[in-house]
């Protein structure tokens, strides 16, 4: 239970930043409409709808109309700083539960990028936006407005005003939504005099997130009326959630995710029932988890995540653990180049849950897990990589960068890639050789060297006759020789780590 226990904890230490806040029961529920931008070619703006009501603080808004609308930098939402957690809590935002549900959590619809036929995507080919399912003013209507009348959150009347006025106003919003390299999305707010108010300071607008959240966190499933403890707490309750609803990926043919579990009728019900509190906090790790312990660029299309666990029982360890473990947490590895090195230099009080997973639209697809993996066994791998970098330096300088732990797995991942055939379906199957070397080495198992090595043999005279293969037409490619050193020295990599 390694990794749920340690997606648990990031998801406690979250709550606790956010304790005090006036939304402290929702927040764990509440996610980022968009990643904040990592550099200063990423920019993403919102584009305020500010709404004219003749009572801000009712509970069913009666709307006049739109009083202006504006555009607003997305990290600026969340002050000078940035701050994250106050940008979750203005934006109020969710994700919908499916593609084709009628109402969202949220007054808020994201656009993408715009360009020069922004005027078509919001009003539709013909400019009869009430005619069009593809643009957005229908997007909008159907899918998130029409709701809060429904819901009894707006007045009969108010939609009707707010989408006149938008299609008044609609070259205003095609101007703010034209630039092509700008991602935009349309947040609907109040107008209090001079001052806009998000979403989250809303009362109508909260009191709808949290009536649309309940049926989310508390399952209709009759079967699980009869469960009567918490797999996580293992206090005795009624309203339960399996661990599906949580994590999506969350299957239960992947052995090593849930231990002992086993696919058989009435399982997938009762498997791994999580009460209210856990499934809120448990809400909170996965949100971490997905914006800061991922890496996108170790393996093509897969997603790496890395989940750090205290396991220290010594109070002195444990304490200085915690507080490396909140640093480790508030920086994520995201933005980390060299990040096998770097968890390599983490507190020996720490293990670390490493999982490979393909998300394919709103499907994730786990390909290994490999669990309580300590920072001196990284430690270990980067000492043999850098044998095998002295014995094939050819008296060359070897740079730090070189005799990286990173370094050995992109080289691993790279000469094995290049070995696959050309058919999607080669590069598949080579992807999962790929990965399953990579889960025996974290994992301190053997990898076995002669397959790779019958590979590496198969493929050298079909790549030494290549003629783009000696002298490559593509200057970013490289040399036949480089590639054949590269093979050697994962070869001899492997059987350093074998003989450990």
């Amino acid at each position: 239970m390694g990794f749920l226990q340690a997606v648990y904890s990031l998801g406690e230490m979250a709550s606790e930043t956010y304790k005090d806040s006036s939304l402290a029961d929702i927040l764990n529920f509440l996610q980022l409409p968009y990643s904040l931008p990592q550099n200063q070619k990423e920019k993403i703006h919102a584009i305020r709808i500010w709404l004219s009501a003749a009572d801000n603080k009712t509970k069913e808004l009666d709307i006049n109309g739109v009083a202006k609308i504006d555009r607003i930098e997305y990290g600026a939402i969340g002050g000078d700083e940035k701050d994250e957690i106050k940008i979750k809590e203005l934006c109020l935002y969710r994700e919908p539960v499916g593609r084709n549900v009628s109402w969202h959590f949220s007054p808020l619809l994201r656009l993408g990028t715009g360009g020069k036929n922004s005027l078509q995507k919001l009003a539709g080919e013909n400019g009869i936006w009430q005619n069009d399912k593809k643009c957005i003013f229908y997007k909008l209507y159907h899918t998130i407005l029409k709701d809060y009348v429904k819901s009894g959150y707006f007045t009969e009347n108010s939609v009707d005003r707010i989408m006149a006025d938008l299609a008044n106003q609609i070259d205003k919003i095609a101007e703010l939504w034209s630039d092509k390299k700008i991602q935009c999305f349309l947040m609907l707010g109040l107008k209090e005099g001079e001052k806009f108010l998000y979403p989250g300071e809303v009362t109508a607008f909260v009191d709808y997130f949290r009536k649309k959240l309940v049926p989310n966190q508390t399952s209709k499933n009759k079967k699980n009326e009869e469960l009567s403890y918490c797999a996580l707490c293992h206090k005795n309750g009624q309203a339960f959630e399996t661990l599906d609803k949580v994590f999506k990926f969350a299957t239960f043919d992947k052995p090593g995710f849930l231990p002992g579990a086993v696919r058989t009728a009435g399982v997938e019900e009762k498997v791994f029932p999580v009460c209210k509190t856990c499934y809120e906090i448990l809400s909170a790790g996965k949100e971490v988890m997905e914006k800061r312990f991922v890496n996108l660029n170790i393996i093509p299309n897969i997603s790496l995540f890395v989940i750090p666990e205290i396991i220290s029982d010594r109070q002195e360890f444990f304490r200085k653990a915690v507080d490396q473990t909140e640093n480790f947490v508030k920086k994520g590895i995201r933005t980390e180049k060299e990040f096998f090195r770097y968890l390599s230099r983490q507190n020996e009080a720490m293990v670390f849950h490493f999982l490979f997973a393909e998300i394919n639209q709103a499907q994730i697809i786990i390909h290994s897990l490999v669990e309580d993996v300590p920072p001196t066994r990284l430690r270990r791998l980067q000492e043999l990589w850098e044998k095998t970098c002295q014995v094939y330096s050819y008296n060359e300088d070897v740079s730090d960068k070189k005799c990286n732990l990173d370094t050995a797995i992109s080289q691993i991942v790279a000469v094995l890639m290049s070995l696959a055939g050309k058919s999607d379906q080669d590069r598949k199957v080579m992807k999962d050789k790929v990965i399953s070397v990579i889960s025996s080495l974290l994992n301190g198992e053997a990898v076995g060297i002669k397959e790779i090595k019958t590979l590496v043999v198969s493929r050298l005279p079909g790549l030494i006759t290549d003629p783009d293969w000696l002298k490559p037409s593509d200057k970013d490619k490289m040399l036949g020789r480089q590639k054949i050193r590269g093979m050697a020295e994962v070869v001899d990599f492997l059987y350093r780590v074998n003989r450990r």
